[in-house]
């Protein structure tokens, strides 16, 4: 075989073994793998997984878990409705009315039930806010006056209806509960009462007639009473309920002699059935200031001082705007 051919030959067939043994060959070892020390390769890392970024207030600071964290009256405790005081005043000044009317001793009479039924009512809005929110002494003052109003009811009118019985005593059983709860919190019996927005306009007066529809005392009519009736000696000073200013002084009716002043906020208030006028329209008046004094001018059956509050044009309850100096004005009742 000539020596060229030869060679040719020699040529493809190691062509053809090496492309055999690269078809079937091992992957190739690692430096490790084969127990070299190899070039110091630093390991892949993981890519980080996409996070949206954390949403902020216009401030820069972080936003809360959730858009509310809690509702505004859990977070901050604040009252769901003004102090029981005033419901329980107002409930037992009728209540001493209506015992004081002629009648059947022993016949429980139905207006007497309808103002337990109201009453019922509003203590069971009470009895339905948060326990902060239904201080210790409001609820010892309210289970005192209901045992008591309804025992003087008894008395009066004997026998209750049985519903009604029942109803009063669960309440009762309700407030016990929760005074309990209370004084197991450690809970004090004397807390900062919630600053009321008008001061009494007489001191250690008798709260003799309440706000809305009453029996007229001078008529025998069902009107509308837009105020409150303050029972005091006739000559005790009248001051004002808050600073503001004068705009009537005067007889005005069956007001008699009359005070109003008007006050920020658009609020008004009426001193009515005065002996004498200390003041003048357009003075200045500070809270506690004199405005006259107490008396029965205009239509009137005794001394005492009629106290209105306007807010927006529209009568209120002056209760709501004492606050809990309600109870000091009916311990001196006459």
């Amino acid at each position: 075989m000539p020596a060229r051919n030869t060679s040719t030959h020699l040529a493809l067939t190691l062509a053809a073994a090496l492309a055999a043994g690269c078809a079937g060959s091992r992957p190739k070892m690692s430096f490790a793998e084969a127990g070299l020390a190899g070039p110091a390769t630093p390991p892949r890392e993981t890519p980080p997984l996409a996070v949206p970024a954390e949403p902020t207030e216009p401030d820069g600071l972080a936003l809360p878990p959730v858009a509310v964290p809690a509702p505004e009256s859990i977070a901050t405790e604040r009252p769901d409705g003004p102090p029981i005081d005033a419901a329980l005043v107002r409930f037992a000044a009728e209540a001493r009315s209506r015992r004081g009317r002629p009648g059947p001793a022993h016949a429980f009479p139905e207006d007497a039930a309808s103002a337990w039924q109201a009453l019922l009512g509003e203590l069971d809005g009470y009895l339905a806010r948060a326990l902060p929110q239904t201080p210790l002494l409001e609820l010892v003052r309210a289970r005192v006056t209901v045992e008591a109003e309804w025992d003087y009811d008894g008395r009066r009118f004997g026998v209750a209806p049985a519903p009604l019985a029942a109803a009063v005593a669960a309440r009762v059983r309700r407030l016990a509960i929760r005074i309990d709860t209370a004084r197991a919190l450690g809970l004090g019996l004397f807390t900062r009462p919630p600053p009321s927005r008008l001061r009494w306009p007489v001191e250690d007066a008798g709260l003799s007639s309440v706000f809305g529809v009453r029996v007229d005392p001078l008529t025998g009519e069902r009107r509308q009473h837009a105020g409150i009736d303050l029972a005091a000696d006739k000559g005790r000073v009248v001051s004002a309920a808050a600073a503001g200013w004068v705009v009537r002084a005067g007889f005005t009716g069956g007001y008699g002699l009359l005070v109003e002043v008007r006050h920020p906020g658009d609020v008004t208030t009426r001193y009515g059935h005065l002996s004498a006028i200390l003041c003048a329209p357009g003075d200045a008046v500070d809270p506690g200031q004199p405005l006259g004094l107490v008396g029965r001018t205009g239509r009137a059956t005794g001394p005492h001082l009629h106290f209105e509050v306007w807010k927006g044009g529209v009568a209120e309850d002056p209760l709501t705007w004492l606050g809990l100096g309600a109870i000091h004005a009916a311990s001196g009742g006459k």
